[in-house]
Formats: structure tokens, C-alpha cells, sequence
């Protein structure tokens, strides 16, 4: 890098840890966000995002006396690289939208000289980069991205409340509109996670090794270094990985959902099942089923291919199965609500239901595509009186804390299945509350756990 001066245009689940990671390694950091509760959090020292390995990596930034955060598009203009970390969400009619994306190539345009690097991290589909960011790049600053400016993408990978997978030591991979472009994002990258670049081709020694024995008899197979980047030489191939990578996960959550129902209609436990399934040593996951599938990637990426394989003439059947699966969960689960109160020869409606969990995944505070709202307005549609608690997310609280909000309702539905709210579940007297049934959209609980006296149910579990 000529220059150790970058800017990151986003500073949500994506861009703030990069930003912080790219300032613990020494670089300049300038990064820019259009919300005013985030930059003035930051400026505050303090994280916007609740996530232990996130707040670390802010500290350190902030000792570094490298990161400035700001929402002034003027700060800007000295960077020499641009990281693009913007949300690339779908519309209400599960259609992409690339406003975000088109907002941040708008705000970094008027600052582009020849020789900067920019790099897309955010999720788009296959195409876009040359299609419509580099288009828009020329019209804009009058630049070409066949060298003038290096135009690559770099699919963001975040697990949010993961402690091992982290920002500093999760295997990335670039690809860019040119080789040039590809090596210098290759080694940028490779300069702040620590790791090799590799070659795609020399992945694969890593993929598909022979098998080797480990101490115990399983079978274990070489990892990728971790840190290490993977270059790609098609940038249209890069764009593809994330949205790939996360249908794989969706098409897999589908199947387990769709034998979660077969176990329902045949009277088996799927999750016990599954979890004899996987004490098989390869070809399986595990995936286990849920209320629903959330959050910013699986719930979202399927949608950016299939729009792109759409686009080119050809319906993924597959993916829209699938899709169309895993957006049916939260309608099944209020199904499986009404079944218990069913036994009890209780109608739904009138009935106080408590929904414990607003986030889309356990010990997170974010709530993007969660199937929390649709159960929330499904039970209200009918005619179930609602309250809401989580312990990560405090907006749509009905009630300051669990046991109010599980005071004087016949039953909980579990969203989201929180370390620290399932705990104090367990504890609560069940029974002095009132509580008649509990669908557990998580399959959290032991179900000896729960007082025989209360119809408790899982998803695809009896």
C-alpha cells in the first residue's frame, strides 16, 4: 500500500470491526457512517453494537489513535483506499436494493484520484461490480477501473456473537477487474489478518486433501490457515462466494425444517435424529430446524442470486423452494401454538402470549429479517393479546423485565434462544405464572426441564 490512509463507509456489524482491525494494524483509519447515533456512540468511545470481540477491537483502535469516526463526507478526501460495508438488504418484495450501495459510490466519487483501491465488502449479486458500481464509478469521477482506479470485491464473512470467528482471523477471498487489482487487494487484506495469500487454485489442496486419521479413529482433514486470503480471478466469482455460500446454508436449513414437519406428522424427535446423524464423521452438517430463518445474510443472499440467475433467463427452483420453506416457519410455529392451546380446548384468540426473543439469532442485538415480527403480527391478526421480551433488544419490550412480561399469559413462543434469558426462564416458578403451553421456536430446552403440567412443544419435536 503507497498509502496508509483508508476510509470505511459503513460502520454496522461489517464495517466497524474492520475499520478497528485496519487501525490496530497501523492504518489510518477514517470511517464514515450517515448515523448520527452510531458516529456519536463512537465518538463517545463507545460500541454501537453489542459484541464482546467488537468492543475489544474498538478499545484497541481507540488507543491506536487511528480511527476517526465521522459522518462528514469531506474527511474523506486525502484516503487512498475505500472499504465499501454498506447493508445490501432486499425491499418487501424480496427484490435487491442497491440504493445503499449506489449512496456510498455517490459519497466516495468526488474523492477518487487515480491509483486508489476500492472495495466492495458488501453483498451484491454476480455482475454488479462491473455492471453497475464501475459504470457509475466513471460517470461520477471520470476514472476507468481497468486501472486507473482497482475496482475489487471482497464478500464481508461476520458471525456475530461467534468468539473464535472473529474479523482478524477469518479466511477472506478477493477477486478484482483486473490482476492488478486482485494482488493489491490480495496483499491489503493479507497485511491485516496475518495470514497467506493464497491462490484459489491452491485452496484446494486444502479442500480436498486425503483423509488422515486422528487420535481417536475420525476422520480430519487440513484447514485453511487462518487469516488467509484467497485470491480469486474473477471478480464476478468473488461476488458469487458469499451469495453462494449462505444459499448453501438456506437450502440445508430448509430441508431440516421440511424434516421437521415429517417428524411431527410421524411422531419422532428431529432433533434427537439429527443429533445421531451427526455422530456420522463426514457428509452431514448439522443444521437444526426454527421458527424461522433471519438476519443479514441467509435470509437475504438467496434472494441476491436468485435475482441474478433470473436476470439471465433461468428460475432457481431450488432456492425458491427453499425459500419459500423457510419464510413458511413462522406461520408453522404459530400453527403449533394453536395445536397445544387446541388440546386444551382453548381457542387462540383472547389469549395472552408471551414472544420471548426479538433478535434473529441467540446473543445478538440485531434484529434485520428476524421471524419475530411476523410471529408478533400473525398472533395479533388473531386475535392473541401479545408481550414481548428480550434480554439483547429493549424496542420492542412490552416489559422491563422476564418475569413481568411472562405474567399472567397461558403461553410463551421462544424466538430467540439468549443464553442469559433461557437461564432465567429455567428459574422462574412456570407454574406460579400461569404458564399452560410453551413452543420452543429454538428447541432450547430440555424438555424435562418443563413442569409436565404445561404442553410444551419444539419445532418437529413431540
Amino acid at each position: 500500500m503507497s498509502s496508509k490512509k483508508l476510509a470505511v463507509i459503513g460502520l454496522g456489524y461489517v464495517g466497524l470491526p474492520l475499520a478497528c482491525l485496519c487501525a490496530k494494524r497501523g492504518y489510518e483509519v477514517i470511517g464514515f457512517d450517515t448515523s448520527s447515533r452510531a458516529i456519536d456512540s463512537l465518538l463517545q468511545g463507545k460500541s454501537h453494537i453489542r459484541d464482546d470481540a467488537v468492543e475489544k477491537l474498538l478499545s484497541e483502535a481507540l488507543d491506536s489513535n487511528n480511527f476517526t469516526p465521522t459522518s462528514d463526507p469531506s474527511s474523506l478526501k486525502s484516503c487512498t483506499s475505500y472499504l465499501i460495508c454498506v447493508p445490501t438488504p432486499v425491499n418487501a418484495h424480496h427484490e435487491p436494493d442497491i440504493a445503499p450501495l449506489e449512496g456510498a459510490i455517490q459519497v466516495i466519487s468526488s474523492h477518487l484520484k487515480k491509483g486508489d483501491l476500492v472495495v466492495v465488502e458488501s453483498t451484491v449479486f454476480p455482475g454488479t461490480c462491473e455492471d453497475i458500481v464501475a459504470p457509475m464509478i466513471t460517470n461520477l469521477s471520470g476514472l476507468q477501473c481497468d486501472g486507473e482506479i482497482s475496482l475489487a470485491h471482497c464478500p464481508e464473512r461476520v458471525n456475530p456473537g461467534d468468539a473464535f470467528w472473529t474479523s482478524e482471523n477469518i479466511p477472506r477471498v478477493v477477486g478484482a477487474m483486473d490482476q492488478v487489482g486482485a494482488n493489491r487487494a490480495a496483499q491489503f487484506y493479507a497485511s491485516i489478518l496475518g495470514g497467506p495469500v493464497l491462490d484459489v487454485r491452491d485452496v484446494r489442496s486444502y479442500l480436498r486433501p486425503k483423509f488422515t486419521q486422528g487420535e481417536n479413529g475420525e476422520l480430519v482433514t487440513k484447514q485453511l490457515p487462518l487469516g488467509s486470503v484467497a485470491k480469486m480471478h474473477s471478480i464476478r466469482d468473488a461476488e458469487a462466494v458469499k451469495a453462494m455460500e449462505n444459499t448453501v446454508r438456506d437450502v440445508n436449513i430448509a430441508f431440516v425444517n421440511e424434516l421437521a414437519k415429517i417428524s411431527d406428522v410421524l411422531g419422532l424427535d428431529v432433533v434427537d435424529i439429527i443429533d445421531g446423524m451427526s455422530t456420522k464423521p463426514f457428509g452431514k452438517g448439522p443444521f437444526y430446524p426454527g421458527a424461522g430463518v433471519g438476519g443479514h445474510c441467509i435470509a437475504v443472499d438467496p434472494e441476491w442470486l436468485k435475482a441474478a440467475s433470473i436476470k439471465a433467463g433461468y428460475m432457481p427452483e431450488l432456492i425458491q423452494l427453499s425459500r419459500t420453506t423457510n419464510n413458511g416457519m413462522p406461520s408453522y410455529t404459530v400453527g403449533v401454538l394453536q395445536d397445544l392451546y387446541n388440546e386444551l380446548g382453548l381457542p387462540l384468540k383472547g389469549q395472552t402470549v408471551a414472544i420471548l426473543g426479538v433478535a434473529y439469532k441467540r446473543n445478538v442485538d440485531d434484529s434485520r429479517e428476524s421471524p419475530f415480527y411476523e410471529i408478533r403480527e400473525l398472533l395479533i391478526n388473531k386475535g392473541a393479546n401479545v408481550t414481548v421480551y428480550d434480554s439483547w433488544i429493549s424496542t420492542e419490550n412490552t416489559h422491563s423485565s422476564l418475569e413481568d412480561a411472562l405474567k399472567n399469559v397461558s403461553g410463551a413462543l421462544i424466538v430467540t434462544d439468549h443464553s442469559d434469558m433461557m437461564a432465567k426462564f429455567l428459574q422462574l416458578d412456570l407454574l406460579s405464572l400461569g404458564l399452560k403451553v410453551i413452543v420452543d421456536g429454538r428447541n432450547a430446552l430440555d424438555q424435562q426441564s418443563v413442569p409436565n403440567s404445561i404442553l410444551y412443544r419444539g419445532i418437529g419435536r413431540k
